[in-house]
């Protein structure tokens, strides 16, 4: 007993085994499916290069959490603490030159106790959630910690390797180290290697190329260019039509010589998936188009751009002005929302982008508040406290993917609306 707390010597081999899942591509991608978050979470641990410090009297120092939602693989939340060591309170000179974490930082942090509960009361409180680390180590530390205390063990209902899970989903023969992995796929570190919010963080990254079922959807942004061979039709008969079926969510523009982009974020298995079932549309309604080239700037259910495969057709650029009929394709939403009663709204290309919460105080704000609906029930519908609901007012949070279903909810608008406003927004401020 160090300092008034015990600690157990635990078999850490079965702690290792335990609530994993087979490792194979068909059951990695189910886990999608079946589950409505991933926490990915990154601990750091007392450690000692001369092996003076045996595993059973480690102690976590730092745990970095992010919180995804599995339908877009994006990060919703997350979660960081520094913690106090009891057992060996002095960090050794090679901890603190690994991890960058100093001693007064640590002296003036909380003990485990109190700062895992912490992390218990911030985990999904519905429980459907993979618990995923890169390696088996960061669960059997956090148990190690936990025996240390007195502490019921940490069991989560599934402890995903990630490490393993990506060996198996990119077909490699051994398992790698974080930095590696992100070397192989192409992807670049940011942060502090070996901070623990920062290699979770990193660790997110990768969940694309794990969880690489073709058949999960997401939310794409693509321009479709065509060339539409029949000079009988107007450019407000072609609009027409495309709105008839269905492209009222679209900025359609003309270049003036028979060339038309159609420019629209919508829900698809992938890029060229939304590619094809654009072009069968338009040409179902207009025979005579042709498409002569898509192009998209982001996939926005990731953080990384994605490989866009219709750059490889060798399409030309057909210089279409995208700017030419906007005000007119506006003025024309505007008067179908106005027919209708709806929200349809039309995202301005401009250089000059809102934040969303523009858009929610501007569009439906005071409609809503004319309905006697106040701050605080507003609040109270969007899932946030009252503080975080003047936050997103004042620009301060960003919409995520479950909070553009939440403003779907509310205001009727649907949430890829909310997402690609904040990823306009979010690119025009980097």
């Amino acid at each position: 007993m160090v300092d008034g707390v015990g600690y157990l010597i635990i078999d850490t081999t079965e702690l290792r085994t335990l609530m994993e899942p087979e490792y194979n591509s068909g059951n990695l991608n189910s886990l999608i499916n079946d589950y409505r978050h991933i926490v990915v979470v990154d601990i750091e641990h007392t450690c000692a290069i001369d092996g003076s410090l045996p595993p059973e009297e480690r102690e976590t120092i730092e745990i970095g959490a992010v919180l995804i939602d599995t339908c877009s693989l994006q990060i919703i939340d997350e979660f960081s603490c520094l913690i106090r060591p009891v057992i060996h309170p002095k960090l050794s000179k090679f901890c603190t030159e690994l991890t960058g974490i100093t001693q007064s930082e640590l002296d003036v942090a909380e003990p485990f106790p109190k700062l895992f509960a912490n992390f218990i009361d911030w985990l999904p409180s519905d429980a459907e959630y993979i618990f995923a680390t890169w390696g088996a180590y960061d669960l059997v530390q956090l148990n190690i910690d936990c025996a240390s205390h007195g502490m019921p063990a940490f069991s989560p209902s599934l402890n995903l390797n990630l490490k393993e899970a990506f060996k198996v989903s990119r077909n490699l023969r051994k398992k790698v180290g974080l930095k590696k992995a992100l070397e192989i796929s192409n992807i670049s570190y940011k942060g502090n290697h070996h901070r623990a919010l920062d290699d979770a963080k990193n660790t997110a990254k990768l969940l694309p190329l794990i969880f690489n079922d073709k058949e999960r959807p997401g939310i794409y942004e693509a321009t479709i260019k065509f060339e539409i061979n029949d000079d009988s039709l107007t450019m407000d008969e072609i609009d027409d039509s495309l709105f008839d079926v269905g492209f009222d969510d679209a900025i359609v523009s003309h270049s003036g010589d028979g060339r038309i982009a159609i420019e629209l974020s919508r829900e698809a298995i992938s890029f060229a998936d939304l590619v094809e079932s654009v072009v069968a549309e338009v040409m179902n309604v207009i025979p005579s188009a042709k498409v002569i080239q898509a192009s998209s700037d982001r996939w926005q259910t990731s953080q990384e751009r994605n490989l866009n495969p219709f750059k490889l057709n060798n399409l030309g650029n057909p210089g279409v002005d995208v700017s030419t009929s906007r005000i007119r394709s506006r003025q024309k939403l505007r008067s179908i929302a106005e027919i209708e009663g709806g929200y349809i709204v039309d995202m301005p290309d401009t250089k000059e982008t809102l934040h969303p919460a523009r858009y929610f105080e501007d569009l439906f704000l005071q409609k809503l508040k004319a309905q006697g609906l106040d701050n605080k029930v507003l609040s109270k519908q969007l899932d946030l406290s009252d503080e975080q609901f003047n936050d997103f007012l004042k620009e301060k949070i960003s919409v995520t993917v479950t909070f553009s279903k939440r403003l779907e909810v509310l205001t009727g608008m649907p949430c890829d609306f909310w997402l690609r406003a904040q990823s306009k927004f979010d690119n025009s401020h980097k």
